[in-house]
């Protein structure tokens, strides 16, 4: 899990790796939630990250953490993510 601060310190990119033995036992979710708190914990206004269009797992978590998703306007193959805080 990486979440890394913008230089006006009021959102952040993050990233969620999963080893692919360790999926499906909800890893992620914990991790996008500490991520999440945490965020908000700094003072931070927004979240965002990349996903691939094709990783439909994290796209669905994201929904379900109310993220705001479009696709990249410059590669339609991956989908910008951002949860307002």
């Amino acid at each position: 899990m990486r979440l890394h601060n913008n230089a006006a310190n009021d959102s952040a990119e993050y990233a969620i790796v999963v080893r692919s033995d360790y999926k499906g036992r909800g890893l992620g979710w914990q991790l996008m939630q500490m991520m999440i708190a945490y965020g908000r914990k700094r003072g931070l206004r927004s979240i965002e990250g990349k996903v691939l269009h094709e990783n439909k797992a994290m796209l669905d978590m994201c929904r379900q953490f109310g993220f705001e998703i479009a696709i990249d306007p410059k590669n339609a193959s991956i989908c910008d993510v951002r949860l307002a805080l």
